[in-house]
């Protein structure tokens, strides 16, 4: 029992280390905006299309660990909430391709189509 307990420990260190590894720093450049007018998308309801499902489970995958559920950040992670009405798609996919300001690049771990739909998605949280 012991073993297994520890085991658990550890996986939840990692998993813990894996998540502020995502980004963060002392990055004193000002965050995205809020997107959604600051209100949390509902689980699910973005918009039905298979576009937003595709963003929805690609965000979920790669960028809630550091911006939250609802795109609200926090901490070292900035908010997306309203970034599209600072970015537009081709900024944010820059930004989602080369990283910036702690944030790891996804060139690679995503594929152009994925990072369009991911950045055409968040485009929309104005």
């Amino acid at each position: 029992m012991f073993k297994k307990g520890l085991l658990f420990v550890m996986l939840l260190t990692t998993f813990a280390f894996a998540a502020v590894a995502c980004g963060g720093g002392n990055d004193t450049s000002e965050p995205a905006p809020a997107e959604n007018g600051g209100q949390a998308p509902q689980e699910g309801a973005t918009g039905g299309d298979a576009g937003n499902a595709e963003a929805t489970s690609l965000y979920n995958a790669n960028c809630m660990a550091c911006h939250a559920t609802d795109l609200a950040g926090g901490g070292n992670f900035p908010s997306l909430q309203n970034v599209g009405s600072k970015y537009d798609a081709g900024e944010i996919a820059g930004i989602i391709t080369n990283g910036r300001n702690g944030m790891p690049a996804f060139q690679g771990k995503l594929t152009e189509d994925e990072i369009n739909v991911l950045s055409q998605w968040l485009a929309a949280k104005k």
